[in-house]
């Protein structure tokens, strides 16, 4: 029976994960998404290959892009999630079997559920990235290679914290402490407690040495080295969770349901409160030019990388077309972590082809291109700049370029 619940319960935890992310928070997927870029080349591969930490990243950004849809996004989440529990599991069972040589209790059982639940906790905040728990889960990984022969333990730990650092950064100090007898052989007395505090000191001394060693080989600086290349960003770059969730209803063009969430709750944010007026106009035609007044002077609104998009789509809806460009620009170079951001260059790119840039386009559609979910989008945008007699066709983008042309011309303004 047992054998049975606690797979269950398990499986269960991943079914919650999924129907918070697809139901009650999607905002989290997309904000996630749109912060980077993941790319199918071998460019991008070696680029985050040859940083300490760049496995991690790499796997964690792979992930993340499936965000781009929000219910392929949470399935993903929640089997990583499914399999960061399963993962805990073994290591916790192999700790209880070398000290206890006994059939593992019902509390270590309950105990397995913990850790990964902390973990999403964490997620739960955008400025932690999805890197720190996929290195988390890649050194509790490699701590199931560490033998349990107390003579080699030690020495290995050493060789597979080295190579951790590297796959996962600075998270490789966790590793001793999943595989604790390579730190402490018995399970009690003095004698082996001190052995113990000195061989985990050796190792964070010789994890200091090492990330001093890299440091000068490296753009990043020493106290980024130290807690971890995008483990977790600054606040606020992100945006609030109001602007993440109104921003999202802004791009499904969710109207209605953007008026219920302002009814629950008055919006704070500036930008939020520009797309109250804009569902108004949408919904009712009214407030129109309430709204297009208030727009006159809104640099202030864009204050985060989530409201920098928000205005973006509300500029693009009023048929501004180079302020739409500057809040998109504004929204891919406000990130931390020097990643490029696929609904900001897709923004950029349907901009380019509005003003005639088919240069641009090419260079843009053709970065986008070799992302998965970008791909068959991009390729749609290098036809229509093959072939631009298509382009007369879409009543969109001909009624927008008309915009464009009777506007006074300035760079982004």
């Amino acid at each position: 029976m047992k054998k049975r619940i606690f797979p269950a319960l398990h499986i269960a935890a991943a079914f919650m994960v999924f129907g918070f992310l697809c139901y009650g928070c999607p905002w989290l997927l997309t904000a996630r998404e749109q912060s980077q870029l993941w790319l199918y080349n071998s460019d991008y591969l070696l680029h985050r290959l040859s940083e300490n930490g760049g496995v991690a990243r790499y796997a964690g950004e792979f992930l993340v892009q499936f965000d781009y849809s929000i219910f392929w996004g949470a399935v993903v989440t929640a089997l990583f999630f499914l399999a960061l529990e399963g993962v805990w599991w073994l290591v916790l069972r192999r700790i209880w079997q070398y000290y206890r040589k006994s059939p593992y209790p019902l509390w270590l059982r309950l105990l397995s559920l913990i850790g990964p639940i902390l973990l999403w906790s964490l997620l739960l905040d955008i400025n932690v990235q999805m890197t720190l728990p996929v290195a988390i889960f890649l050194t509790m990984l490699l701590s199931l290679a560490i033998p349990q022969r107390p003579v080699i333990a030690f020495p290995v730990t050493i060789g597979l914290m080295l190579t951790d650092w590297w796959v996962a950064g600075p998270v490789c100090l966790l590793l001793p402490l999943l595989a604790p007898w390579s730190l402490l052989p018995n399970a009690s007395g003095p004698r082996t407690i001190g052995k113990g505090a000195l061989r985990i000191a050796f190792l964070t001394i010789l994890l200091m040495v090492v990330i001093r060693l890299y440091a000068p080989h490296t753009n990043y600086p020493l106290h980024r080295l130290l807690v971890g290349i995008d483990y977790v960003h600054d606040a606020g770059f992100a945006g609030t969770s109001e602007e993440q969730q109104y921003d999202l209803l802004v791009h499904l063009h969710l109207w209605e349901r953007l008026l219920k969430v302002s009814k629950k709750q008055p919006p704070k944010s500036r930008a939020c409160q520009y797309a109250v007026l804009l569902a108004e106009w949408k919904l009712w035609n009214t407030r129109e030019a309430e709204l297009r007044q208030s727009m006159q002077d809104t640099w202030g609104s864009l204050s985060s990388c989530a409201a920098s998009f928000l205005m973006s789509d509300l500029y693009l809806q009023l048929g501004w077309i180079n302020m739409s460009q500057r809040a998109a620009y504004e929204a891919m170079v406000s990130y931390p972590n020097y990643n490029c951001s696929g609904r900001a260059l897709k923004r950029l790119t349907e901009m380019s082809l509005i003003t005639g840039q088919y240069d641009l386009v090419r260079k843009y559609a053709g970065i986008l291109r070799q992302a998965p979910f970008y791909h068959s989008w991009a390729e749609e945008m290098l036809q229509l700049v093959e072939h631009p007699e298509r382009i007369e066709r879409n009543v969109n983008c001909m009624r927008l370029r008309q915009i464009y042309h009777m506007t006074p011309d300035g760079m982004f303004y």
